[in-house]
């Protein structure tokens, strides 16, 4: 017989927290995108992405481990902060480019709100599994031998 999760306040939590720093940042990459792209169009379009897949993501990565830290009491860091953060970053942006193209329907504050709602619990569950952090346990520095 299967078990059946039942979400928890701290997945709610974590997803919450992960979808709120990926949806205003990147509500406020779209909002200055054309100051981007219109500052010497090459340069600027490097600086655009630049942000967009190096700086976003280690400000989400970066997030994440704060959260599971602070939520599940785990010890131990992922590989990096970047790659934590770009892979949230991908699955986020997966999504967005699915609604793009089946709904055609832009990213906005709407449906940024909506992510948030709907999104919360899987994200929690992303961010808490995209980290190799195991939880404490009672007694695990101490030496098994006692004398």
């Amino acid at each position: 017989m299967h078990k059946i999760r039942i979400p928890n306040k701290e997945t709610l939590i974590h997803g919450l927290a992960i979808l709120i720093t990926l949806c205003a940042i990147q509500l406020i990459l779209d909002a200055a995108q054309n100051s981007f792209l219109l500052y010497l169009p090459p340069l600027g379009f490097a600086f655009f992405l630049l942000t967009s897949y190096v700086i976003q993501p280690i400000i989400v990565g970066v997030t994440n481990i704060v959260i599971i830290h602070r939520l599940y009491c785990c010890e131990g860091w992922q590989i990096g902060f970047w790659l934590n953060g770009l892979f949230l970053l991908l699955a986020f942006s997966s999504i967005n480019v699915a609604l793009l193209t089946v709904a055609h329907v832009p990213f906005s504050a709407l449906v940024a709100v909506v992510e948030i709602l709907v999104l919360a619990y899987p994200f929690g569950y992303l961010g808490k599994f995209s980290n190799r952090a195991q939880a404490k346990t009672k007694g695990a520095h101490e030496s098994p031998i006692t004398i």
